[in-house]
């Protein structure tokens, strides 16, 4: 993805037209010179184009951009009858293109055709809702190419923060299943969100969790999703990880590879420790102090240690390895005090490939024995 700065000012529906007005520009990649735009996945026939337009403010404002002189425009789009309707609730995404290569998307919904949460519910799972369900929608479908037809599983569902965008984006054929811990939160999202979209379905699972769910009667390494084998195309969970041991992380890796059909992408936030997290620990630039050893991983909390937990970068892609998972993306986030990041977490993309020979290697353990030992 080619890094790119822009805004979405102006999405206007008049009669089976479209138009978008905004600006955005590349840093170091050149001129934009197309765009795609979808709305619920599918692509929009472009009516005319007027890029690179003058854009005085945004030169005045970010000189450093590529053409910051020049880099409004204003696009228009044919909608047939379904999509007229469809625009007032659904998913407009664009996409800046510079040589056949993407920029960063921009989303525009124009009415949510739901209520939010309560914000008793919503600081339950952290800060943030509508723009995090946003920023997310961003990356399943830059990062990891979810379509709006894909059957898609949402590990650690929460109150349906995420399932909020998707729910606008997805389209009445898809399956979504969302599953969590905490009955609460499942209980609002089955009320509020799957009246009006019955392809969404919730549940809880009685997992045990020593930080959320102290009472669960199954364990982690032991629980088996509710699910069919290979019945989705797209699964992702975020700040679930965080909260697990590498043993119970293990497990749901089996199961991911399990209910994923061939070729399925699973997108994950996580904290990886690599030698610049960890310095950066040490030099306590970090929100969370991830040095003590628990299991497979280190924890910012001995005595809860379910509040916080990392893996080191290498183990955790070990272990997607031995399970046949490849590696599509890896993203660092902030959490650790670094300038420059992706989200507040690390991202990884993965997908499910063959399962590889068996190959001799140290194990996991024995490298982080060496490297609490030695500091490597």
């Amino acid at each position: 993805m080619i890094e790119t700065t822009g805004n979405l000012d102006a999405v206007q529906v008049e009669g089976d037209t479209l138009t978008l007005e905004g600006w955005s520009a590349t840093r170091g990649a050149g001129r934009i010179d197309g765009f795609r735009v979808t709305l619920r996945g599918r692509d929009l026939p472009l009516i005319s184009g007027e890029p690179n337009r003058p854009s005085p403010d945004v030169q005045a404002s970010h000189p450093i951009l590529d053409h910051a002189d020049s880099c409004r425009f204003r696009l228009k789009y044919r909608l047939d009858p379904a999509q007229v309707a469809e625009a007032e609730t659904g998913v407009i995404a664009v996409t800046p293109l510079i040589q056949g290569r993407k920029g960063k998307v921009h989303l525009h919904l124009s009415r949510t055709s739901l209520p939010e949460p309560s914000v008793e519910d919503i600081n339950m799972i952290g800060i943030g809702f509508l723009d995090v369900s946003r920023e997310f929608l961003g990356h399943f479908i830059q990062l990891a190419d979810l379509k709006s037809t894909d059957d898609v599983l949402d590990v650690g569902c929460g109150v349906g923060r995420m399932a909020y965008m998707l729910a606008h984006y997805l389209k009445p054929e898809a399956r979504y299943e969302g599953f969590d811990i905490i009955g609460q939160l499942v209980e609002w999202a089955s009320a509020k969100i799957t009246p009006c979209y019955p392809n969404f379905q919730f549940r809880k699972v009685d997992v045990y969790n020593k930080h959320y769910n102290p009472g669960g009667k199954f364990r982690a390494e032991e629980f088996r999703f509710p699910y069919e084998d290979e019945s989705f195309d797209f699964i992702f969970l975020t700040s679930v990880f965080t909260h697990m041991f590498g043993k119970d992380v293990r497990h749901y890796l089996d199961e991911f590879r399990r209910v994923l059909r061939p070729g399925g992408r699973c997108l994950t936030t996580c904290f990886l420790l690599t030698e610049e997290s960890r310095a950066l620990i040490k030099a306590t630039k970090s929100t969370f102090n991830l040095v003590h050893p628990v299991g497979d991983g280190y924890t910012s909390n001995p005595k809860d240690p379910e509040d916080a937990i990392g893996f080191d970068e290498r183990d955790l892609l070990d272990w997607l390895g031995e399970r046949g998972f490849s590696l599509e993306g890896k993203h660092y986030g902030a959490w650790c005090g670094r300038p420059n990041f992706l989200s507040f977490q690390d991202v990884l993309v993965y997908r499910k490939g063959e399962l590889p020979a068996a190959a001799a290697k140290p194990p996991s353990k024995f490298r982080r024995a060496l490297r609490d030992l030695f500091g490597t």
